[in-house]
């Protein structure tokens, strides 16, 4: 399998454990795949696994960590990206959502 292959499978994995609940094992999954990524220029890839990294910190009520996790994915999308892609909206919304509830959460 090739590397960037291996990438959309430590994804998955990592996506099926945040579906169980499995969250320690959805962030190591997803951090390896993101690692992995950005050694092999995955710049599309990365946008992807930041935001689901987003939606696993989020879903632990570690929103400072999904705030961060979204920002990237956008600040990635922007650089790769021209144009208004549907996704910019959709991390725009996750981005505010994540720092509004870190915000209140202190």
């Amino acid at each position: 399998m090739c590397a960037m292959g291996f990438v959309g499978r430590l994804n998955r994995i990592g996506m099926e454990a945040c579906r169980r609940g499995q969250f320690d094992e959805a962030e190591l999954n997803l951090l390896a795949a993101l690692e992995l990524a950005q050694t092999r220029g995955g710049g599309c890839t990365s946008i992807k696994i930041h935001n689901n990294l987003g939606i696993v910190c989020e879903l632990q009520g570690r929103h400072e960590k999904a705030a961060y996790h979204y920002g990237n994915a956008l600040d990635l999308l922007k650089e790769k990206v021209p144009g208004n892609h549907p996704l910019h909206e959709r991390l725009t919304r996750s981005l505010t959502r994540a720092a509004s509830a870190g915000s209140t959460a202190g």
